[in-house]
């Protein structure tokens, strides 16, 4: 397996992240581990170095974006399984062995991913049904604050958590697939700096005759957002609204 993590100045997160994958137990293949740093100015490529000499750094001089900083890693992963991992995740125990399993039995699964928990314990909502314009609008413009049902289609609010199930798309925080399936469809689309580059991916995928498996029986902790809490509402919008914009033109603007 392959874990390649995206990181952009969150040093102790993701010095957690990998301080709990290493003493995770396996019995079944081995672990490359692979973070790409988006220039980041906390030390944190000098910690993977210092303290994890066995990870493969890739240091970016600037931040590329999610989508480009993954394919760089792809590009040099040698495992049968590649997972991308957030670097505020910690992976529990048991949950690299299933996914390596599922994937690698069950030739008809294209992504897999996991029950997500908060620092709490509390479930993350990390599944989605396929974005339409009306709820991208929606979520863009704030009406769920005055319209709480507005988007509930979308976030999947009906959605089942404890049942292992096929879905449209899931989180990117816990994303894994076989490497063969690049060569299939391609890889993640650099167009998409941050935000539904996964959405692409899973379309593509689906598209391609394979499921998005979100099993429920193993977990992994999201802390959600700490790369992202640095960064300026505005700043946050305008990217929202490219990428949203790239997803729409490159599948139409009807309800994809």
């Amino acid at each position: 397996m392959s874990i390649i993590i995206v990181s952009w100045n969150v040093r102790d997160m993701l010095r957690k992240n990998l301080a709990q994958l290493f003493s995770l137990q396996r019995s079944e293949f081995p672990v490359e581990v692979f973070v790409v740093d988006n220039g980041s100015i906390d030390g944190s490529v000098r910690m993977v170095r210092d303290d994890f000499p066995w990870v493969h750094v890739i240091q970016n001089d600037y931040n590329a974006g999610f989508a480009k900083a993954c394919n760089q890693a792809i590009r040099m992963a040698k495992g049968e399984v590649i997972l991308l991992l957030n670097p505020d995740n910690c992976v529990e125990p048991g949950t690299l062995d299933r996914t390596y399993s599922e994937l690698m039995t069950h030739a008809d699964i294209g992504v897999f991913g996991v029950k997500l928990l908060s620092e709490d314990g509390e479930v993350v909502r990390s599944v989605r049904r396929n974005p339409g314009v009306f709820d991208q609008l929606a979520i863009l413009l704030k009406l769920p604050h005055l319209f709480p049902s507005i988007t509930d289609r979308y976030l999947a609010k009906d959605f089942d958590y404890t049942a292992s199930q096929d879905v449209e798309q899931i989180r990117g925080s816990y994303f894994a697939f076989r490497r063969s399936l690049v060569e299939q469809i391609g890889m993640l689309d650099e167009r998409f700096f941050i935000w539904f580059e996964e959405v692409d991916f899973c379309r593509r995928v689906r598209g391609n005759g394979l499921r998005i498996r979100y099993c429920a029986d193993v977990t992994c902790r999201d802390c959600v957002g700490r790369s992202f809490a640095q960064v300026s509402r505005w700043k946050k919008q305008r990217m929202f609204f490219t990428s949203a914009w790239t997803y729409f033109w490159k599948w139409g603007f009807h309800n994809a």
